[in-house]
């Protein structure tokens, strides 16, 4: 059965927004070992890692896809959300 366009522009955009974010981690991780905060660095470079993992396992588990996928999303803009926090902590002190 062929993909609506709808269908392939939603997989496009799903496939930026994580490639993005999974790229971002790893940036991030950089820049807080740059700064010796090696915790964030860290957690930074674990959600790089977890993300494309779990998105692998996803096609590895067709019947747990769904979950897995939402799980992997749950990670990656959990991240995101942490890290606009922390980054907004640390405006608001300067």
């Amino acid at each position: 059965m062929p993909k609506s366009g709808h269908a392939s522009l939603h997989a496009l955009g799903f496939f930026v927004s994580m490639l993005s974010a999974i790229v971002d981690t790893f940036v991030f991780a950089r820049w807080f070992r740059s700064l010796g905060d090696r915790a964030w660095a860290a957690y930074c470079a674990a959600s790089g890692v977890a993300v494309p993992l779990l998105i692998v396992l996803s096609i590895a588990f067709m019947s747990w896809s769904g979950v897995i996928v939402a799980l992997a999303g749950a990670v990656a803009f959990g991240w995101v959300a942490a890290t606009a926090a922390r980054l907004r902590a640390e405006v608001s002190r300067a």
